[in-house]
């Protein structure tokens, strides 16, 4: 079987297990750092994840508000219509 024919019938295969090994280890390693981090800091990284999530949710929204108006302030019309 020469390279050709090879790649043919199984490079399909080849690519996806080496795109699957890319994703899961994208989505791991930050899963086992924060793993490992709580693990370690316990008590203490928990409340600094809390902390983190709320102040991130609040900047959130006045973002996505900001950019609502934003939106609505250039890219709607506000005329009545006859």
């Amino acid at each position: 079987m020469d390279f050709s024919l090879f790649m043919e019938r199984y490079g399909y295969k080849i690519l996806l297990a080496v795109m699957s090994a890319l994703v899961i280890t994208f989505i791991a390693v930050p899963i086992i750092g924060i793993a490992v981090t709580a693990k370690k800091f316990g008590l203490t990284f928990g409340a600094f994840l809390l902390i983190i999530a709320l102040v991130s949710s609040l900047f959130f929204r006045r973002t996505s508000e900001a950019y609502a108006q934003a939106h609505g302030k250039y890219f709607y019309d506000n005329r009545k219509r006859r």
